[in-house]
């Protein structure tokens, strides 16, 4: 039997940023709750590096990361999610190379969270050693604020990645895979809704301009301690 044709979905920076964003965010759960700060930071800054480098590229990039193709009224979302319900998930009429179009609110609410989370982290402090490399332009007062917020953010982000899973798994038992996709670049499209799939190399480049940019004004001295 004929195999299904499949065609390019994702370049090669949204499938890097996706798994290293998960592997980040673990390693920042881990290291924060062992007191690791050293580590934490330093996978703070990847991540900020990581983030910074996407939101450019949702703009540039591929059409299947840029934010003006693939973010589309709530009300196409909803009939998204009530198709979805009916078990009509692949209507035309609501579906997309590339994120579906509720997935892609996920999306964005989750960049969302990332950034509060990385900008509070700037200003925040453990009231031992530790604090953020901004920590000293505010008040305690408002340093202490803003840790508060990080804790509590940390825990909305650890919902919307258990809501995230919950989405993949109910995907996979209706036999429809979303992680080779992300592994491979790759499935099976209608041939008329093909999306311009751009090299990624682009994006690893400005990934290593930003990271650069990063080590040497926030990084370097506590990345130097590591090692």
């Amino acid at each position: 039997m004929t195999q299904p044709q499949q065609y390019a979905v994702w370049d090669s920076y949204i499938r890097g940023y996706h798994w290293l964003q998960a592997f980040t965010i673990g390693g920042l759960w881990y290291t924060g709750t062992e007191g690791l700060m050293d580590w934490h930071f330093s996978l703070a800054y990847l991540l900020l590096t990581l983030l910074t480098t996407r939101l450019i590229w949702g703009v540039i990039g591929s059409e299947t990361a840029q934010f003006r193709h693939f973010i589309r009224s709530p009300k196409i979302a909803i009939q998204y999610l009530i198709a979805t319900v009916r078990g009509n998930h692949n209507d035309k009429s609501t579906s997309s190379p590339g994120h579906n179009p509720a997935g892609a609110y996920m999306v964005v609410a989750f960049m969302l969270l990332l950034v509060t989370q990385l900008s509070t982290g700037l200003f925040a402090n453990d009231d031992i050693i530790s604090e953020g490399p901004f920590a000293h332009l505010v008040s305690g007062e408002t340093s202490s604020f803003l840790t508060d917020i990080h804790a509590l953010n940390f825990n909305v982000i650890l919902g919307a990645i258990c809501i995230h899973l919950a989405a993949i798994t109910l995907y996979f038992l209706r036999k429809d895979n979303l992680i080779t996709p992300m592994l491979t670049g790759k499935k099976v499209l209608d041939g008329d809704t093909l999306p311009k799939v751009v090299s990624g190399i682009l994006a690893w480049v400005i990934f290593l301009i930003i990271g650069t940019i990063v080590y040497f004004t926030l990084a370097q001295d506590v990345v130097a301690y590591l090692f």
